[in-house]
């Protein structure tokens, strides 16, 4: 039997967002986080980037094992990338995203630690990916076609795509009036779990 998503609605992310604040973990790992990125705003400090990647890490669980070249590749890109997010430029999410990993000489896609990062940055530029918001969103679109040029779920893997995916999203159900993060609050909690996973904080990596 076909499961029928619930449609989005104003009030279902008004108590999605209400439920998600509400949980005190939830609130301590937001606040934690945001406290961390506020006062290590750039990227220009190897110390700092490296206590911003392995707080995000840890906290959103986003499965790196190379923290140290993530945040050494994050420094040594310091100027685009503070520059790029500064004027919220969907781009920067793939350099962030692409490392070279130190003991495998192999090129890692961190895409979803590379969209988290630069929602830490500037939220309001930046919607968060992870597989769970992924499934969510493509299931909505095999069922209310929300958006035309959504043709597949691979298409969220192109970070300007699954940001006009997010905006196309918040235009069809009328909720134009929230921003990024608390729509991602929403479709975090609307999406479904992978089977056989636990019930920790948030978030599945992709």
């Amino acid at each position: 039997m076909k499961t029928v998503l619930t449609t989005p609605t104003e009030e279902r992310v008004k108590t999605a967002c209400m439920k998600f604040d509400q949980d005190q973990d939830v609130l301590l790992v937001e606040q934690s986080l945001k406290e961390l990125f506020d006062q290590f705003p750039g990227n220009n400090d190897l110390p700092h980037v490296l206590l911003k990647v392995v707080a995000l890490n840890r906290l959103y669980s986003t499965q790196i094992f190379a923290v140290v070249d993530v945040a050494r590749h994050i420094h040594r890109n310091a100027q685009a990338i503070d520059a790029a997010l500064a004027a919220g430029s969907p781009g920067i999410v793939e350099t962030i995203a692409k490392v070279t990993v130190t003991v495998s000489g192999k090129e890692r896609n961190n895409y979803s630690f590379a969209t988290k990062y630069c929602s830490w940055h500037n939220p309001a530029s930046y919607p968060i990916y992870d597989s769970r918001v992924d499934r969510y969103l493509w299931k909505l679109q095999k069922q209310d076609r929300f958006a035309t040029f959504f043709l597949t779920n691979a298409d969220l893997w192109d970070y300007a795509k699954f940001r006009d995916v997010t905006m196309a999203f918040r235009d069809f159900y009328g909720l134009g009036s929230f921003s990024f993060k608390q729509i991602d609050k929403f479709l975090w909690l609307y999406g479904e779990r992978k089977p056989g996973t636990g019930s920790g904080f948030r978030r599945d990596s992709a």
